[in-house]
Order: structure tokens, then C-alpha cells, then sequence
């Protein structure tokens, strides 16, 4: 790959340095000289758990404490405004006003949610004064991590207003299943059939085209969609697009960055996916 390519290449930070992630990255740098300097951008991929960790904690607090807010979005869209995440726009009439801005992966790396994260859990003690070790403790149960090493063991066992404590939807999300939604797709015992290849390009773009309101449209399309012959790898990556797609419905990660992650468990650009 010829250098003004440009490839993005992922680090892991090692006492206060920057050190390959892989044989690929190393191997890229090792086409410099000692002593070149790069210029280098730092990003941090998103937890897309944390992510849906945020609107688990923000439903459940809607639903069961007292606050001024009648949905896990109104409440979002307060915090974000408190906190200072926000757009400034125009009305038709060329007035300025401030609206709550986006946290989608689009807008905010890790290192920029995480702090918003705890941020908005300490707004959230203070609207509805509970106790900040007992909200955290509510919710410690529910995994911040992709990694099933990293993620929070507590038990979640603190009490709020009300105990609705079970929270399936936690449970059910892309990052802490594989997923949710396995059941519903019609394992076959059958002999192999041929299978088109661009079949996992058809379904992303058929589920994509379901994501609304009701996640149970997704789970439905997906059902119909299923065929015989599938190899335990598209199956695999089909069940993940379900689940992304489900978790959009419940809001849990913005439609643009639905689409990115499709996209990404496809192997395909996101136009490839465009109805």
C-alpha cells in the first residue's frame, strides 16, 4: 500500500507510548525511516455497550424516579444541553438558537463520550437525588465493554424509586449477545443449498429498510429472509445485523451509525447498502 493511501492503523498505549496493535501496523511502520516524524490523529473507537448502557440507565430512570422529563430522549436531550453538547443553528427568520447537539460515533470518540457518560450520571444523582453510588451501583451490572474481561461483575442489586429490575432490554443488546434473536432464526437441518453471495448484501439492506419504531418488524423481516445453505459465518454476521438493527429501534445507537456498523459487518460501503 503506497503511503498517500493513507491507512488507518491502530495503536495500544503502553506506558505513556504508542505500540502496534498487530503484525500489519508494525509492518506498515517499519516502511519509515528512524526519525521520521508523523503526524498522527487519535481516535478511540467507541464502546457501542457503553453506548447502550446510557440509554438502559436513561429509560430506567425516566420510568422509575422522579424527573421533568417524559422520555429517555427528552432527558438526553437535557443533559447534553447541560453538559455543553450542543449545535448552534438558524431559524428561517436568521435568528441564532442552540440546540442539544450528537453524540453518535460520528461526533464523539471514547475519550470524549466516556467523560460525557459519567458527566451525565452525576447530572442525573443531582435531578433526581439518588445517591450516586446507588444509581452506579443499579446499573453495574450492565457491561461497558466489548470484552466480556472488562466488562462491570456487580450485581446491580441497588435500589431506586421502584425496582423494575430486570431491564431486558440491557440484555439483549448486540454487545452482550449473540445474540438475542438467535431463536428466531429458523436453524436448518437440511442439506447445504447454493446461496447467492451477495445474500448478506440483500438481507443488511432488507433489515436497514425495516429499522423503525417496533423492533419486532426487524425480527419478522429477518425471519423471512432466512434460507437454507447459510455457512455458520453468514449466519453469524446475519444475526449481528438483526441485532443492530433492534438496538436502533430501541434508540440505543443512532440510525447513521447503524448503517456504519452494517456496513462493516457486511465487508461493503455504505452507499452498497442504500435502497
Amino acid at each position: 500500500m503506497a503511503k498517500q493511501d493513507h491507512p488507518t492503523l491502530e495503536f495500544v498505549v503502553e506506558r505513556g507510548r504508542l505500540s502496534p496493535a498487530d503484525p500489519y501496523v508494525a509492518e506498515v511502520l517499519d516502511t519509515y525511516r528512524n526519525g521520521d516524524k508523523l503526524t498522527v490523529t487519535l481516535n478511540q473507537k467507541r464502546s457501542l455497550p457503553l453506548l447502550k448502557k446510557y440509554w438502559v440507565v436513561l429509560r430506567d430512570v425516566v420510568e422509575n424516579a422522579k424527573t421533568p422529563w417524559e422520555s429517555a430522549n427528552e432527558a438526553s436531550d437535557a443533559l447534553k444541553l447541560a453538559l455543553g453538547v450542543t449545535d448552534i443553528s438558524k431559524t428561517i427568520k436568521g435568528q441564532w438558537f442552540i440546540r442539544p447537539g450528537s453524540i453518535s460515533f460520528a461526533s464523539m470518540d471514547e475519550g470524549e463520550f466516556r467523560p460525557f457518560f459519567e458527566k451525565a450520571m452525576a447530572a442525573l444523582s443531582e435531578v433526581t437525588g439518588i445517591d450516586p453510588d446507588a444509581l452506579r451501583k443499579r446499573y453495574d451490572h450492565i457491561p461497558e465493554h466489548s470484552s466480556p474481561a472488562e466488562s462491570p461483575t456487580g450485581d446491580g442489586s441497588g435500589a431506586l424509586v421502584a425496582t423494575n429490575s430486570d431491564r431486558s432490554a440491557a440484555e439483549n443488546s448486540p454487545a452482550t449477545a449473540d445474540e438475542a434473536g438467535s431463536h428466531d432464526m429458523g436453524e436448518s437441518e437440511g442439506e447445504p443449498a447454493s446461496v447467492d453471495p451477495d445474500w448478506l448484501k440483500t438481507f443488511a439492506k432488507a433489515i436497514i429498510g425495516a429499522i423503525g419504531e417496533d423492533e419486532v418488524v426487524v425480527v419478522n423481516q429477518s425471519k423471512g429472509l432466512f434460507v437454507e445453505g447459510l455457512s455458520d459465518e453468514v449466519r453469524a454476521k446475519a444475526k449481528s445485523i438483526t441485532n443492530y438493527a433492534r438496538a436502533c429501534c430501541r434508540n440505543e445507537i443512532e440510525l447513521d451509525d447503524c448503517r456504519a456498523t452494517i456496513a462493516g459487518v457486511v465487508g461493503c460501503e455504505e452507499k452498497d447498502l442504500a435502497a
